[in-house]
């Protein structure tokens, strides 16, 4: 077996399940679960129907998605993030994923390997995915601590020249999981500067990007790319869930979006991962990424 197995910790919810396994909840009180983070209001009525839908099981479904699952994703984006017309081509820089974790994990698998020793630098506390993935590419976890010192945000100027040169990728996560801590514009400015200087990727989970209270949603790093002329998304990865946004964590279906030779290296990658979307879940989530209404729903329930 893999010897890096045995460096793996505990997955979160299976230890927190083993903790609760004795516990029972006062018979007079419905339990209230805190632990995983599912969204608790119901998904659009017009999935049920597509995903009635059984037309084109006899067929493997492509790696790179449908066309049209590409573009709606990329749709979606440009909307959520006010992108002119010609940024995010569907074509060469849409990855759908079976879920983020899974994208996650599978991009880390690709980007991992060109640097000696190399470190992926991530935010700590953290999403469990980021440090498992890069146990099992090779890599070591490069931790920056998030405290209330530091607005629970990363602090790139305590990370010296050297880690950096070893970086292979930088992620973060904004919408901070756990934290709810937002980057700005300035720190993803910073990471981005960081990323040309030093030769690593930046990917920013944002599968929280759609729950916000403000009138204004928290930036993500495809403002910062669009006011930087970035139009290419050079050295980025952006992640996007459906989860969250359309209360359909069970569909297991997001997005990657990232520079064309990101994304054509990436899906060399899935080719042999073998991971492809069924096309009644394709369907669904056409239909979701261009539903806006149940997100905004969504943050005035949470309001509430």
């Amino acid at each position: 077996m893999n010897p890096r197995l045995q460096r793996l910790q505990p997955y979160p919810f299976a230890k927190l399940s083993s903790l609760l396994a004795d516990a029972s909840a006062p018979v007079n009180l419905a339990p209230v679960h805190l632990h995983i983070g599912e969204p608790r209001h119901q998904p659009p009525a017009f999935v049920n129907a597509l995903l009635g839908d059984a037309s084109g099981l006899n067929s493997y479904p492509s790696s790179q998605g449908t066309a049209a699952l590409r573009e709606s994703g990329a749709s979606a984006l440009r909307r959520r993030y006010q992108l002119p017309p010609d940024m995010l081509d569907a074509a060469t820089m849409i990855v759908p994923v079976n879920g983020t974790r899974e994208g996650l994990f599978s991009f880390i698998q690709a980007v991992v390997g060109h640097k000696h020793e190399p470190l992926v630098v991530m935010p700590n506390p953290f999403y469990q995915i980021y440090e498992g993935a890069t146990l099992l590419a090779g890599a070591e976890p490069y931790f920056l601590n998030l405290s209330a010192d530091n607005g629970f945000l990363p602090d790139f100027d305590k990370v010296s020249a050297e880690v950096w040169e070893r970086c292979e990728l930088l992620i973060l996560c904004s919408p901070g999981n756990p934290t709810g801590s937002c980057a700005d514009t300035n720190q993803l400015c910073t990471a981005l500067r960081l990323a040309d200087k030093f030769d690593f990727i930046l990917a920013c989970d944002e599968c929280y990007a759609d729950i916000f209270r403000q009138s204004t949603a928290p930036v993500g790093l495809l403002d910062v790319c669009r006011e930087m002329q970035r139009k290419n998304l050079d050295r980025c990865a952006v992640f996007h869930s459906l989860s969250k946004r359309s209360n359909v964590p069970g569909l297991r279906s997001g997005m990657v979006a990232a520079a064309p030779d990101i994304v054509d290296q990436y899906r060399l990658y899935r080719t042999y991962h073998g991971c492809t979307m069924a096309p009644p879940v394709a369907r669904a989530s056409v239909a979701l990424w261009d539903d806006d209404t149940t997100a905004t729903r969504n943050r005035q329930l949470y309001d509430q």
